[in-house]
């Protein structure tokens, strides 16, 4: 690192700044090239573009499952989680309902697929609409996914940025839509757990922007006004949105107070009670305020999640230690895509501590350090999140989606390190293994286009059929987790279908 930059941000001197000093020394002649070259980075929003878009088109053509009318009508279990934001049934009268700690889950849900779908039958028609909404949601979160990285990787914003665009190419592939979604799916195919799971991690990274500039940026960049105002509301929504997110901040989280305190300290030194000083009346207290405001409502988010009435309770904690131990291996071992992202972030990690020593590649070694430790930790916290019959190893790709994404962050920095600072010798080697990996990734991920057909067609079927009753021959789930042989069993789904006209009134279904 030089000049006391940030890591990242010494990522791209070297080869990269000479190709630029010897660019600006070419002939008049070739004042066409030399322009088209430094700009050429643009060239990768092409590949970003197009990975986006098929993510969509895949997103478009998954199944509705079959929490999402649940919460969309809403059911009187759900309604009593809506009118309680901070679950004081649960903690003043120890009430025990449906998902306490999750009233921001249930309210975007909620508002989203009752008024999206209605907004998009303005330009097609209502059975393709509410497809629509589940793949514009899902895709916007990966986008926002691939931004977050690329930024936390390349510690730049911009979108003209080629250390920005590398960035979210390098993460881009992980992002498996089929291929190994089941094994290490960020984007769910479920757009109940899509919301329930991937954007309270979005949000969190979101809350953390500020401090990473604040606290791992040099020179640091401190946290403006606005972001303090904004901070403990976001705290609120990331608490209340699952255990996901609280659980995540307590082990991801809690370590920005040992970095505050070691920072504290570093600049303090051979000043009397400078460390205090500088912790409680420098720039660094309201930053432990914003901490220790999100660590007190994870923790109560987590207390009152205790409550959920669909918590299983048959079997003790070590039993569920006894099912995390059993589910590792089996879940490892179940697809190529999470071995091979970890075989890569370590081969890359073993490159780095092979190279030439300097402050940039120790920094690297000591944060993946740190990340590997933490994920243990959070492995090792996930059994205290109770037993659920549909997550019988414990592990599962919702359960370890911070995991991921560390090993996503570790890969793209160490990776753009690598690129920038390997001799032309190495390069030759390491690009072309490179492509092979992002080539793996991208070819696993095609999913069946044709998914819903058989919910689509049978929801025509009804939507045409001028019986109360309608009987299918559609061998397919239709809005629910099986098939659904008793017309009785889908009457929140034929409210829904009025809700969303493509029923002009309520018709009941059955296979």
């Amino acid at each position: 690192m030089r000049g006391g930059r940030s890591f990242p941000a010494a990522l791209f001197s070297g080869p990269a700044a000479s190709f630029i000093r010897m660019a600006n020394t070419l002939s008049p002649t070739r004042t066409g090239w030399q322009q088209f070259w430094r700009h050429a980075h643009w060239l990768l929003l092409i590949p970003l573009l197009a990975d986006l878009s098929y993510s969509y088109v895949e997103h478009l053509n998954a199944i509705h499952d079959g929490d999402m009318i649940s919460i969309a009508l809403p059911r009187p279990n759900i309604i009593q989680a809506l009118n309680d934001p901070f679950g004081l049934s649960a903690l003043l009268d120890g009430q025990e309902y449906a998902a306490p700690n999750r009233y921001f889950a249930l309210k975007t849900l909620y508002l989203y697929m009752r008024h999206m779908p209605l907004f998009l039958q303005h330009f097609v028609d209502p059975i393709y609409s509410t497809y629509m909404a589940c793949a514009i949601a899902k895709t916007l979160i990966q986008a926002g996914f691939i931004a977050l990285l690329a930024y936390y990787i390349s510690c730049s914003y911009q979108l003209n940025s080629r250390n920005f665009l590398l960035a979210a190419l390098l993460v881009t592939p992980f992002f498996q839509t089929a291929g190994y979604m089941s094994q290490m799916g960020i984007i769910d195919y479920s757009i109940t757990y899509c919301l329930f799971y991937a954007l309270p991690l979005l949000l969190l990274l979101i809350y953390f922007l500020p401090f990473y500039g604040a606290l791992f940026r040099n020179p640091a960049k401190p946290i403006s006004t606005a972001w303090h105002v904004a901070l403990p509301l976001l705290a609120l929504v990331v608490a209340l949105n699952g255990a996901i997110g609280p659980a995540a901040t307590a082990v991801f989280g809690a370590p920005l107070l040992l970095r505050i305190s070691y920072l504290a300290y570093k600049n303090s030194a051979g000043i009397p009670g400078g460390f205090f000083q500088r912790l409680w009346h420098g720039p660094y207290r309201g930053m432990i305020g914003q901490l220790v405001f999100l660590l007190f409502a994870c923790t109560y988010s987590l207390y009152i999640g205790t409550f959920n009435i669909e918590n299983v309770r048959e079997f003790t904690v070590w039993e569920i230690y006894e099912k995390l131990w059993a589910g590792i291996p089996i879940e490892f071992n179940s697809q190529l895509g999470f071995p091979v992202l970890l075989a890569a972030v370590l081969v890359n990690l073993l490159l780095l501590k092979a190279s030439t020593p300097n402050s940039s590649t120790r920094t690297m070694l000591r944060v993946a350090l740190w990340l590997f430790v933490l994920g243990a930790i959070y492995l090792a916290l996930l059994p205290l999140g109770g037993y659920r019959a549909y997550r019988p190893n414990i592990v599962r790709r919702d359960t370890i989606i911070p995991i991921t994404l560390a090993l996503m962050y570790i890969f793209g920095v160490s990776t753009l390190y690598l690129l920038h600072h390997g001799p032309p010798r190495f390069n030759r080697l390491y690009i072309p293994v490179l492509l092979a990996l992002t080539a793996l990734y991208s070819f696993a991920d095609v999913a069946d286009l044709r998914a819903n057909n058989c919910e689509v067609e049978a929801l025509r079927t009804i939507a045409r059929s001028e019986e109360p009753v309608v009987h299918l021959e559609a061998d397919c789930s239709i809005m629910n987790w099986g098939l659904i042989t008793d017309p009785n069993v889908s009457g929140e789904a034929a409210r829904m279908l009025q809700y969303w006209n493509i029923t002009k009134e309520q018709r009941l279904f059955y296979r």
